[in-house]
C-alpha cells in the first residue's frame, strides 16, 4: 500500500531523517518505533504533507504522491491523528467530527459519525461538549474518530498513549484491533514498545534519523540485542 523510498526530509536546511525506505502492505499494523528525536513524528507527517519531502519518494497505492497536497492525501485515503491531538478545543464534539469530514460529500456525516460513536461510545456522550473540557483520553479518542471520519485507507496515529491511564490505553488498541480486522491499514507512532507489540505485525526502529532496523515483529521481539538497545521489553 505505502512505500517509502530513500526518503529523506527535514524543515527549512535541516535534515531529520535520511534516505528512509520501507514497505507498508495493506491491512496491517505497523510500528514505528525509537526514541525522541529519533525522526518519527516527521517520518508520518512527510507522509501526510505537512513536512518537506527533502529526497526519495512516497508511493500509496501504486501512485506516487511525493508532491500531492496535504488535502489531497486526504481524499487519497491518508489520515492523521497527530500527537497531541491538535483539536478544536472551542468547538464540540460533533463540531470537531465534521472538520474530520469536510474532505467527503456531507451525506456521509450521519453514517461516518455512527461508526466513531460505535466505536468510541463515550463521545457520544460528550457530543456537545466543547472539545477542550474533555478529559485527555476522550480527546484521544476524539483526534482518532476526526481522523476516521475521512473513511481512511492508511490510519497514522501518533504516540497513542502519550499521557493517558492504562483503562483509556486498553479502549484505544482494542479500537485498533477493531479497524484493523476491519481492513484498515494503520501506521503507529509509540513510544510505550511493549503494547505497541501487542498490536503490530510489523516494525521500523528508528535513531537519529536512520532505519536501523524493520521487519516482522516477532523476529523483532527474538533478537536480544535489538531488545536491550531499542524495544525495552524485558
Amino acid at each position: 500500500m505505502l512505500f517509502l523510498k530513500d526518503m529523506s526530509c527535514g524543515y527549512g536546511a535541516l535534515t531529520v531523517v535520511n534516505n528512509l525506505s520501507l514497505h507498508i502492505p495493506k491491512g496491517i499494523v505497523y510500528a514505528l518505533i525509537g526514541a525522541n528525536g529519533a525522526g518519527k513524528s516527521s517520518t508520518i507527517m512527510t507522509i501526510a504533507g505537512q513536512v518537506s519531502l527533502k529526497n526519495g519518494s512516497i508511493e500509496f497505492e501504486g501512485h506516487d504522491i511525493s508532491k500531492v497536497p496535504l488535502k489531497d492525501r486526504i481524499r487519497r485515503g491518508i489520515a492523521v491523528a497527530p500527537e497531541g491531538r491538535r483539536l478544536f478545543s472551542d468547538m464540540t464534539v460533533e463540531e470537531n467530527l465534521a472538520m474530520g469530514s469536510y474532505t467527503l460529500p456531507t451525506n456521509h456525516f450521519s453514517e461516518n459519525k455512527n461508526k466513531v460513536l460505535e466505536l468510541f461510545p463515550r463521545l457520544g456522550e460528550r457530543f456537545t461538549q466543547q472539545a477542550g473540557s474533555l478529559s485527555g483520553g476522550e480527546q484521544q479518542m476524539l483526534a482518532i474518530g476526526r481522523a476516521l471520519m475521512s473513511r481512511p485507507k492508511l490510519l497514522i496515529i501518533d504516540e497513542l498513549s502519550l499521557g493517558l491511564m492504562p483503562k483509556v490505553i486498553d479502549l484505544c488498541y482494542l479500537a485498533i484491533e477493531k479497524l484493523k480486522n476491519e481492513g484498515v491499514t494503520i501506521l503507529l507512532v509509540e513510544q510505550n514498545t511493549a503494547r505497541a507489540f501487542e498490536v503490530a505485525d510489523e516494525v521500523c526502529v528508528l535513531e537519529s534519523g536512520l532505519n536501523v532496523w524493520q521487519g516482522k515483529a516477532e523476529d523483532a521481539k527474538k533478537d536480544p540485542k535489538l531488545v536491550d538497545a531499542y524495544l525495552g521489553l524485558n
